[in-house]
């Protein structure tokens, strides 16, 4: 019985991740695809900078409609890595390889969900509980589809591996396990900002429940080990902050989108709605994942007893209650006064890390004593969500919205629609200029610049054959841009307008314009190959000790000498 009904649940996850296959990228609407020009326009922009030989172009020299911007010099670049890499192997175009990647995703979550959990529990149990969370609304239809939050599915599919490597630092010796997590960490912050800043939060609170203060400490210690490991893109996307568009470091957006604080809304009642149906499997499960198997009988109190054990129930419990109470008015203090918190956005952000809580107190729970099949009459009429409501949107939809085409099509509206750029990803300069209008589908507010005569578009600038004079150029200025002769640097400033302006200040020839690695991403990539190396060397160690531990005794010398 187990087994057929972890492969029924498995067979729904996969149907629902198929019809992201199907359907494809769905257009920009009012409940559907809010996030989607970004992602497609993003992978196809990366795709093709990859074709010109440039694997991490952090300034985007074709985003905001041709003038530029710091994309990737503030956007973690990973997930649109896959997604680029999946055009480039398969031949997709971007909408295709967008689609692909999202229903992959989704697919891994349940594997690295799976990959945690039977450390725990049977492999069957764990395919259950992790089956069963992948069909949860958070995970299954806010995110894929009305969100279409691309870099949070992918990072989505982290967290699993992310509570994993808590749990072997944890229980590991001196410095065994904290490679693991510091990679893991690097890796959320590489994929989605804000999952990882909530992770920085929330998996010490896990640490705490799994091992105590031991473990809250060495995880601690491993994300401080994943922060000089990600320096390559932390350190210049903070460094260079000042000169870009940013929020402030108090985002007031996170006031209209926090429950029982905010006033509600369609769109926040469908994803609140999501969140409190998570923390309600959660209430449902928990007596059963705790109360069999785990300490003395007698109801709640023995119960209790087991929640103050250290372990996988109480640490489950610490982070699921933590991860919902942060999305409440019940943290209304720490929004507003942590920075790091209220650069996130969105409270109910922290939903994503509910989905390994109820996957963990599912598969807990089968293996105590729960019935499967209570999971699969739950998880049908989930898995029946996201088509209906899909259906629902295309039949009642606004008059003439085609809410799905054919990915040609599809890259083509992504490029020209004014959802795929953020105001955020523009020169601060150029935002001053009033430039951000565009970012919202406004008018452009002055002309652009004419290029010289003859110049050529290089894949990261510009080459100038003869200038007498200053000129500016079709492009926002920002301190990363270099121009070059052969009698040595020219000097570059913004133009009142936001553009970049050649301050020639002699005849140049053969003049290059190019945007160039700034000091902040070299002393990046410096701390971070030194983290690196300090790591690979604490594994070499261990392993060196390993080694020294199995080798066989000497013989022992005979009485006879």
């Amino acid at each position: 019985m187990l087994r057929v009904v972890a492969l029924a649940l498995l067979g729904l996850v996969f149907g629902l991740a198929l019809l992201s296959i199907v359907l494809g990228v769905p257009l920009y609407g009012a409940m559907l695809g809010h996030d989607a020009d970004f992602a497609v326009n993003g992978v196809h922009m990366l795709s093709a900078s990859w074709v010109a030989g440039e694997f991490w172009p952090r300034w985007m020299i074709d985003t905001n409609y041709g003038l530029g911007g710091t994309t990737y010099y503030s956007y973690p670049p990973m997930a649109h890595w896959s997604g680029a890499a999946m055009s480039r192997l398969l031949g997709l175009n971007a909408a295709d390889a967008v689609s692909l990647t999202m229903a992959l995703w989704r697919l891994l979550s349940v594997l690295t969900a799976w990959l945690w959990l039977r450390r725990h529990v049977p492999p069957g149990a764990a395919l259950c509980g992790a089956a069963f969370a992948a069909l949860l609304p958070y995970a299954a239809l806010v995110n894929p589809w009305i969100r279409f939050a691309y870099a949070e599915t992918a990072a989505a599919a982290l967290l699993p591996l992310l509570l994993l490597a808590i749990e072997r630092a944890a229980d590991g010796r001196r410095s065994e396990g904290i490679a693991g997590l510091a990679l893991a960490y690097a890796a959320l912050a590489l994929t989605n900002l804000p999952t990882c800043a909530l992770a920085a939060h929330l998996g010490p609170l896990y640490a705490l429940g799994y091992a105590g203060r031991r473990g809250l400490v060495r995880t601690i210690l491993g994300g401080i080990a994943g922060a000089l490991l990600a320096a390559c893109f932390l350190v210049p996307a903070i460094g260079l902050l000042r000169y870009a568009n940013a929020a402030d470091v108090f985002n007031p957006l996170w006031r209209f989108n926090m429950l029982g604080y905010s006033a509600p809304s369609r769109y926040v009642l469908v994803v609140w709605g999501s969140g409190v149906l998570m923390a309600g499997l959660g209430a449902w499960l928990l007596p059963t994942a705790i109360g069999r198997g785990f300490g003395p009988p007698g109801g709640w109190p023995g119960r209790w007893q087991v929640l103050q054990r250290r372990g996988l129930p109480r640490a489950l419990a610490l982070l699921g209650a933590a991860g919902f109470l942060l999305s409440t008015v019940v943290a209304l203090p720490l929004w507003w006064g942590l920075p790091q918190l209220s650069a996130t956005e969105h409270p109910w952000r922290t939903y994503g890390h509910l989905v390994p809580v109820v996957a963990g107190l599912a598969a807990l729970a089968v293996a105590r004593g729960l019935r499967p099949g209570w999971l699969l009459a739950i998880g049908v009429p989930l898995a029946l969500l996201p088509p209906a409501f899909l259906l629902a949107r295309v039949s009642l939809g606004y008059q003439g919205w085609q809410h799905f085409l054919p990915s040609a099509e599809r890259l083509a509206i992504a490029h020209e629609h004014y959802r795929a750029y953020s105001w955020e990803h523009l020169p601060a300069p150029a935002a001053a200029a009033g430039w951000a209008t565009i970012a919202g589908g406004g008018a452009e507010p002055y002309a652009r610049p004419e290029e010289p005569p003859g110049t050529e578009r290089l894949t990261n600038g510009f080459r100038i054959p003869h200038a007498v004079a200053p000129f500016r150029l079709p492009q926002f200025w920002f301190p990363s841009w270099e121009a070059r002769d052969a009698l040595g640097e020219v000097p570059l400033r913004a133009s009142p307008e936001g553009f970049l302006e050649v301050a020639a200040n002699r005849p140049v020839n053969d003049l290059v314009v190019r945007i160039r690695p700034t000091l902040h991403e070299r002393v990046g990539w410096l701390v971070t190959l030194a983290t690196a190396a300090g790591l690979l060397l604490l594994r070499l160690q261990r392993a060196a000790r390993a080694w020294r531990t199995a080798q066989p005794a000497g013989p022992v010398p005979s009485a006879e000498g």
